[in-house]
């Protein structure tokens, strides 16, 4: 499980100086999951240490919840404030996000169609 901690570690510090360094306006930790996820393509695969390691992570995922329901607590009167450019923009990205996955939904099943010809 130790060596599957470094590799999590290892790739978060990657996108962090990935980020730092072209100054990019992505956090670190997204860049190292996306390097982190390009890795496990290439390798077609994970293995039982970086397994054990996620899966102890998962255990504790709703912990994380807590700082964004403190945030949402301190910060209600901005959110008052600006509620309308919230709900506005929560409703147009569920609405663009439903259309996309549809879109690529339908594009992955008609490529299977053709594939099975």
């Amino acid at each position: 499980m130790l060596k599957g901690i470094i590799v999590l570690l290892f790739f978060q510090f990657l996108g962090e100086c990935i980020a730092k360094f072209f100054e990019l306006l992505v956090p670190g930790p997204v860049i190292g999951m996306i390097l982190l996820l390009l890795f496990l393509l290439i390798k077609k695969g994970s293995f039982v240490s970086l397994d054990n390691a996620v899966a102890l992570h998962l255990r504790y995922l709703p912990l994380l919840f807590i700082p964004a329901a403190m945030g949402i607590i301190t910060q209600i009167d901005i959110i008052t404030k600006e509620f309308w450019a919230i709900a506005i923009a929560l409703f147009v990205g569920t609405i663009v996000a439903l259309a996309f996955s549809a879109k690529f939904m339908d594009y992955l099943t008609n490529k299977g169609e053709k594939n099975e010809l």
